[in-house]
């Protein structure tokens, strides 16, 4: 190998540098050609880790494709519906949750949930209020 640096051309540079490459690491096959110069092929070391890294990245792929498409929208969706219900004179909430609840739901919890529907108490219902029936009950 001739390392006279003053009579080298580009190609004898380029030879000395590949045979300091197979000097350093045992062979030039762990380089690989890239556009502008040499780069180091990796190995995985660790299966475990390397799996891990995936699994995480993907996940937050996953992740944020689903908050760009909409699909954290999908809550908003299932909120319930409601009604609403002008008291009229005599009745009770007890008789409005009768009205509008289900054959499986309890009346204390239909009661419970049209006093939490319209921020109201048992005592402070009035005839003439109107009243939001959730449809849950």
């Amino acid at each position: 190998m001739n390392r006279n640096m003053s009579n080298n051309t580009n190609s004898e540079i380029r030879y000395i540098n590949d045979a300091a490459i197979d000097a350093h690491n045992g062979t030039e096959s762990e380089y690989r050609q890239s556009g502008n110069g040499r780069r180091r092929k990796y190995r995985v070391k660790s299966k475990f880790r390397f799996i891990t890294s995936l699994v995480i990245v993907f996940a937050l792929l996953f992740t944020g494709a689903s908050f760009v498409a909409g699909n954290y929208e999908s809550i908003a969706l299932t909120n319930d519906e409601a009604v609403t219900e002008y008291v009229d004179q005599g009745e009770t909430l007890w008789t409005i949750a009768k009205k509008y609840k289900s054959d499986k739901t309890d009346i204390r919890k239909a009661v419970f949930k049209i006093c939490k529907a319209n921020d109201i108490n048992a005592e402070e219902l009035q005839s003439g209020m109107v009243l939001v029936i959730p449809d849950s009950i």
